[in-house]
């Protein structure tokens, strides 16, 4: 009798078909990528039509000479060239560094009023009421006011002058070292109810329970400031910072039309303000542009590094 040696044969292993709903889920998920641009559409094509075609002609016209708004010449880098030997344009941006060095004022001002307003502080029903009436007045309703209170004889020097602190009755707007310091104290003013809305929507996501923690175990009001509140809110904290360090040298120039017009002499001079004289009171396109450009340059790397920051802060995981 033969055996057989055959190898036998192991059971048929059968490859698994693909998902039937992969296929049907590919039409659907174009359909919604579709209308999701179809929806972010219309912001797109403002921000193209409004942002990027002005920023691309003004680089254009950079390099160009002209007078006045009739034909222009290729000037090349001229106008860049030139911004390093014109002193008013050193001025403005040496002003500009100035306004930035104040940022850490414009940050930390309107936390410690949303905290006092949000631990219910003595007054703090009359801060929450008008907290926010100076952000709703036009800057130049405001720099014209301000104008006003500023004055040599104004309400502000009068007041000093009654209670005996004559020595501080300065001309605040006509002083070489007051003047832009008493710009962005008008601007913080003006624009500081927006920071403490701000600050009040993030202290609204804290517990209750941990700011009473905090007080029952005798920290004071800055320690609870710094050690709980700042921690906690740290990406709104990076939020309001991206918007200062822009915002700074990009809100002010009602505020300087209306209070100094850059002075006196360059004192207040911004680079945003000599961007609207160069090209509208002296007709240099070509350089006027060259000056908003720098500043578009100044601005976008000091955006670059806070928004860099907020990214870091708001996706950093708690320990």
């Amino acid at each position: 009798m033969s055996i057989s040696t055959a190898p036998a044969k192991g059971p048929a292993v059968a490859t698994p078909p693909s998902p039937p709903g992969r296929a049907r889920r590919r039409p659907g998920h174009a359909r919604e990528w579709w209308f999701g641009a179809l929806l972010v559409l219309p912001a797109v094509a403002l921000a193209v039509t409004f942002k990027v075609v002005p920023l691309v002609r003004g680089v254009i016209t950079s390099f160009e000479s002209s007078s006045g708004f009739g034909d222009s010449s290729f000037a090349g880098l001229d106008n860049y060239t030139r911004m390093f030997d014109d002193p008013v344009v050193l001025a403005s941006f040496r002003n500009a560094l100035l306004v930035v060095a104040t940022l850490p004022i414009w940050i930390v001002f309107p936390l410690v009023l949303a905290v006092l307003i949000h631990q219910r502080a003595p007054g703090w029903k009359f801060f929450r009421a008008v907290y926010f009436i100076p952000y709703t007045i036009a800057p130049i309703v405001v720099g014209i006011m301000f104008r006003q209170i500023l004055a040599p004889d104004g309400p502000l020097n009068a007041g000093l002058r009654a209670v005996g602190l004559e020595p501080l009755a300065i001309e605040w707007l006509n002083g070489q070292n007051s003047a832009l310091f008493s710009l962005v104290a008008v601007a913080l003013w003006s624009l500081f109810g927006l920071g403490v809305m701000t600050y009040l929507a993030g202290l609204a996501t804290i517990p209750d329970e941990v700011m009473e923690a905090a007080y029952l175990d005798g920290a004071g009001f800055w320690r609870r400031l710094f050690s709980v509140v700042v921690p906690m809110l740290r990406p709104t904290v990076a939020y309001w910072s991206v918007l200062c360090a822009s915002g700074v040298l990009i809100w002010l120039f009602p505020l300087i039309y209306a209070l100094t017009q850059g002075g006196p002499g360059n004192a207040t001079m911004l680079p945003e303000y000599l961007v609207f004289l160069t090209t509208f009171q002296f007709l240099d396109r070509g350089y006027g542009s060259a000056i908003g450009i720098a500043l578009f340059v100044f601005v976008a790397v000091l955006s670059i590094f806070s928004v860099r920051h907020m990214f870091t802060e708001g996706t950093r995981k708690p320990r």
